[in-house]
């Protein structure tokens, strides 16, 4: 299977996105929802913290990462070298990490990483691979928060299939994601389905607490630990 480029899509991913996803609401949406629960699993909102959102893409999160964590220092780092341009133009307060050497010296130094959508996209013969270097990189007690795709919603499984950028996607479940996670020597810290209700229907998201069991939700998250 032929990896996508995402350098070719740093210009209009957004506008990708927002077509694909015009008949449920403004796709900023899922960047606020992603961010608020990465809030209330680290509950240190007002220390100063180091946050690294792996995989950030054209920065999309980044912003509300900046909002939600006042205190903190903000990093991003990506393989697209093309859409971390985009990222850096956008987010002129967030470390821009470039090449998986610079990311490297950043080993055992932060407090939070941040993950959304990366690891569909990652050859499954890669996954413990990389999932062993973000290990690397986190320091005790450091808070990960993983969100990927459901591949139990029929709708979800709909969208990543006709999603132009998503040709390259294997999707796996939460407890395959886990899995991964434990392997690698972090522990859990909690996972829910997220994301019942669209940005259209965003009124009905208090009931999202209620329904975080069960797996039909279009995205799910893990959060793990790398405990001392």
């Amino acid at each position: 299977m032929k990896k996508v480029n995402f350098d070719e899509y740093s210009k209009n991913y957004d506008d990708i996105m927002q077509n694909q996803h015009k008949k449920f609401g403004d796709i900023k949406y899922y960047a606020e929802y992603k961010i608020k629960i990465l809030s209330d699993i680290v509950k240190r909102r007002n220390q100063k913290l180091k946050i690294l959102e792996y995989g950030c893409g054209t920065g999309r999160n980044l912003p509300y990462i900046v909002e939600a964590f006042r205190e903190s220092s903000v990093f991003g780092f990506d393989i697209s070298k093309e859409s971390l341009e985009v990222a850096r133009q956008n987010n002129k307060e967030v470390k821009i990490i470039e090449t998986n050497e610079e990311l490297a010296s950043y080993n055992g130094y932060f407090d939070v990483i941040f993950i959304a959508g990366v690891y569909h996209h990652i050859e499954p013969s890669l996954r413990d691979y990389v999932t062993s270097n973000i290990f690397k990189l986190a320091a005790d007690n450091c808070n990960v928060a993983v969100f990927e795709h459901n591949p139990h919603n029929p709708l979800t499984r709909r969208m990543v299939s006709t999603c132009e950028f998503d040709k390259d996607a294997v999707l796996l479940s939460k407890k395959e994601l886990q899995s991964i996670f434990f392997k690698a020597g972090f522990k859990d810290n909690g996972s829910a389905y997220t994301l019942f209700f669209p940005p259209v229907l965003k009124a009905l998201s208090f009931l999202e607490r209620f329904l975080k069991w069960l797996p039909l939700g279009g995205q799910y998250y893990i959060a793990v630990k790398k405990s001392v």
